[in-house]
Parts: structure tokens; C-alpha cells; sequence
């Protein structure tokens, strides 16, 4: 019932209004000045200003850690106080969660979102719908410039939000998405999502872009029988390669964006006629810091310029990427993109086998191991101890029923996962599998 509204709603929100959709700072965000000149200044401080006063009034955690005097906050430069801030790991997060929401603010009226990301290890984030409508006004000032509209552009998803058991078909309309799940990218569905594609004609893309290269590979240009504006790349790192298998099946630039659940940066890169260029981080999105490390890697810290609801303040994202004072990077290191192949020898993006968002309740750690095709161990930590005999089966059923007809599922309890050579946790680790070539 709850889908079907879902469905309806997002079939005619386009007929709705935009100022009765999104909140007055989704608007806000998108008028916002875009050069480096003062009135770009003045409001970047006074947004940093405010969250930081926020945070040392509101906000538990900071008001215990942070020794600043409401004169201080009022009065001194905010990119100087903000040296007086700790960094952040995801662990000191998870370890003090609720000192970290808006002491005035009822979780029960938030939106609760929990996400193991690239490394397995899960967090939980408390965001408003202000904050949300915020988000997409940002995107659009990227994407927009193709003429992409959230409400009413005809799209295509490809992501985990689109994935459905083996048995079901490929494609499913969903209000204005045409939803393509990722699981079932392979010759046997290639006729059904041709048609589905003709049918329905999407202007946009907005994918993985492990799913979209996928696709670029089993279709040819001209099976397509439409243009496409755009294609939008999320989520994971994409290679050359990739970008430019997706260029040559749609025929339109491609835009890669880069962020985290935690929502402290955002940058874009560019792909057309062949060329990449490089990232370029928002100045009126977050204020952006390298850490460099006693290896000479930079680390990426973020801070939200607009977060007032759970602020994350000098937060280590655990990427790598030198970004200069224009807040240009050429270069973003350490997320992995990793596959997983199926009882069929078709790839599975890994970011598409997560666990669902009740099992961060207890769990601390996650991690997707795969030895030989067609099957998976979850290895996985517990939050508070072991985990009980129900635990384990909302673990185990809830991906058996997912992955029913692509993996056999097994789960593995272990009392830690190691850190890669890159200091960083994998979701995904296909170590122990031997290099297969995939056999559609």
C-alpha cells in the first residue's frame, strides 16, 4: 500500500507546485552567489558562523569538547574557530550518536538513516526534510544545467534502491523513474530492458556508474531509440574506461559527483567529448580541509556550511585527494569500487548488497566476502557483544531473500575486520576469489 502511494505521488508531484514540494532554503541554495568574490565570502562565513554557535550551545558533544566563549562565537573570523574544533572519525561518532543531534530537536519528527558505506562500518544520521530539499537544491545547480528536474524529469535509476529479486523482470516504473535494477544486467533481461528503455524514454540517467557501464556493455547505441541529456554518476569512484562506454551508449555529457551519507562535501567532475576534468569541490556547500598524513596522503575533512540538525564538524572522510585553495582535486583515492559475480558469472555491483538499516542497531561492522561465484559469507561484528540467535536470522533471511536465485548466503561472526593496506575498511572483500572473466 505504502509503495503503490509512493508511486502515485511521485507520478504527479510534477503537477504540484515547487513551493509547496521543497522547503524556502531548497530555493535559497540555488540563488546563492558562484564566484569567489565577497558577497560569496560574507555568506560562507555567516553560515559557518551559525552552525558553529549551534553546535557549541545545542549540541552535547561540542559543548562538552569545544572551549568557546559565546563572545568568541559572535565576534572572532569563523575559519579561525574552527581550528579550535576536533577532527572527527565515523567511530567518535557512533560512540557519542545521540550527543551529536540538536539538543532541542525530537528524533521522532527526523528522518533516521543508517549506511555502512564503502568500508562496512555503519553510522547513523538524523536528517530534517530542510535538510533534504537543501541537498537536492545543490545538485541542481549542478545537474539543473541540463534542464534535470527531481520532480519532473523522466529518469533512469540504477542503484540499490532499484534492486529486485532474480525472479522479478528487470525494469519497474515508479512514479517518474524507470527503476533498472542492478542484479539484473545481463543478456537474458537484455530484451525486456530495451523495451522498457524505448517505452518509457528517459532524458536522464542517474546511476552507479558500475550499472551504467554495465549497461554501455550489453547494449549497442543503436538499440536506443532516444536522446538522453545526461548522465549523472553517484556513489562510487568511475574509471575512464567506464566513462567512456557510457558516453558512447548515450551520446551526452556525463557528470560524476562526489559526497558521503554524512553530507560535509560535495564536488563534481565532468566527462564529455573525451575529456575528464577535474573535480570541483562547493564552496557554499561545505567548507573543505586536507589532514595530511605521515604518509604524505592528504585526507579529505569536510564540514557542513547548513547541517543544524546533527552538525559534523572537521569530519575525516577517510578519502584521500590533495584540494587546492579553488577547492580543485584532480584526484580522489580510496573508495573502492568492487564487484561481486553471481551464480550466472554476471557482475553485482557491491554497494547494491547492503544490509538493511535495522541491523546497525547491532551491528558495528560488515563485510561482504566472496571466495568463488555464486556465493557469499557476511562477516560481521556485533555492537554490543555477540549477537543473538534472532540477530543472526534478521542478518541471514533478510539478504537470502534479497539474493534469492543469485547467491547462496552464509553468515560469519568474527570479532574484528582488518583494515586494508589503504587504512580503510571494505565493504567488499574479493581477496580469496580468483580472477574470473564473467560469462553473461
Amino acid at each position: 500500500m505504502i509503495d503503490r502511494f509512493k508511486h502515485w505521488y511521485y507520478l504527479y508531484r510534477q503537477y504540484i507546485p515547487s513551493g509547496l514540494l521543497y522547503h524556502r532554503h531548497h530555493f535559497a541554495v540555488r540563488r546563492l552567489p558562484r564566484d569567489d568574490g565577497a558577497a560569496a565570502r560574507a555568506c560562507r562565513e555567516a553560515c559557518l558562523r551559525r552552525i558553529l554557535r549551534i553546535a557549541c550551545t545545542h549540541v552535547p558533544y561540542y559543548r562538552a569538547t569545544v572551549r568557546l566563549k559565546p563572545t568568541e562565537l559572535a565576534n572572532e573570523p569563523p575559519f579561525a574557530l574552527l581550528r579550535a574544533f576536533p577532527y572527527l572519525t565515523k567511530a567518535d561518532v557512533m560512540a557519542h550518536h545521540r550527543d551529536f543531534l540538536h539538543e532541542r530537536l525530537d528524533p521522532r519528527l527526523l528522518n533516521y538513516v543508517t549506511t555502512g558505506g564503502s568500508t562496512g562500518e555503519g553510522i547513523g544520521l538524523w536528517r530534517s526534510k530542510r535538510l533534504a530539499d537543501i541537498e537536492k537544491g545543490f545538485l541542481l545547480s549542478e545537474w539543473g544545467q541540463f534542464g534535470f528536474s527531481f520532480h519532473r524529469s523522466t529518469y533512469l535509476r540504477i542503484g540499490a534502491d532499484a534492486r529486485r529479486p532474480a525472479h522479478e523482470p528487470p525494469c519497474r516504473r515508479f512514479g517518474n523513474m524507470l527503476l533498472l535494477s542492478p542484479y539484473h544486467i545481463a543478456l537474458r533481461h537484455r530484451e525486456a530492458i530495451v523495451a522498457a528503455l524505448n517505452r518509457v524514454r528517459p532524458r536522464f540517467v542517474h546511476a552507479y556508474p558500475s550499472g551504467a557501464a554495465a549497461l554501455a556493455d550489453l547494449l549497442a547505441s543503436g538499440d536506443l531509440t532516444f536522446p538522453v541529456r545526461a548522465v549523472f554518476l553517484v556513489s562510487e569512484p568511475a574509471a575512464r574506461p567506464q566513462l567512456a562506454a557510457i558516453a558512447r551508449l548515450f551520446h551526452c555529457p556525463v557528470s560524476i559527483s562526489y559526497g558521503q551519507s554524512e553530507r560535509v562535501n560535495l564536488a563534481f567532475a565532468r566527462y564529455e567529448l573525451g575529456e575528464l576534468s577535474p573535480y570541483r569541490f562547493d564552496p557554499m556547500y561545505g567548507e573543505t580541509e586536507n589532514l595530511v598524513q605521515p604518509d604524505g596522503r592528504a585526507e579529505i575533512v569536510g564540514t557542513s556550511l547548513w547541517n543544524d540538525v546533527m552538525p559534523l564538524i572537521r569530519y575525516r572522510t577517510d578519502d584521500f585527494g590533495h584540494v587546492d585553495e579553488h577547492g580543485i582535486c584532480h584526484a580522489i583515492d580510496g573508495r573502492a569500487q568492487e564487484f561481486l559475480i553471481d551464480r550466472h558469472g554476471n557482475r553485482v555491483p557491491g554497494l547494491s548488497v547492503m544490509p538493511d538499516p535495522g541491523s546497525w542497531a547491532f551491528v558495528r561492522l560488515y563485510q561482504i566476502r566472496q571466495s568463488e561465484p555464486g556465493a557469499l559469507r557476511l562477516a560481521v561484528v556485533g555492537k554490543h557483544g555477540s549477537l543473538t540467535a534472532e540477530q543472526k536470522a534478521h542478518l541471514l533471511n533478510e539478504q537470502q531473500r534479497r539474493l534469492v536465485g543469485l547467491f547462496d548466503v552464509m553468515l560469519e561472526e568474527v570479532p574484528d575486520i582488518p583494515l586494508a593496506p589503504n587504512g580503510k575498511r571494505k565493504l567488499i572483500d574479493t581477496a580469496a576469489r580468483e580472477l574470473l572473466t564473467p560469462q553473461c
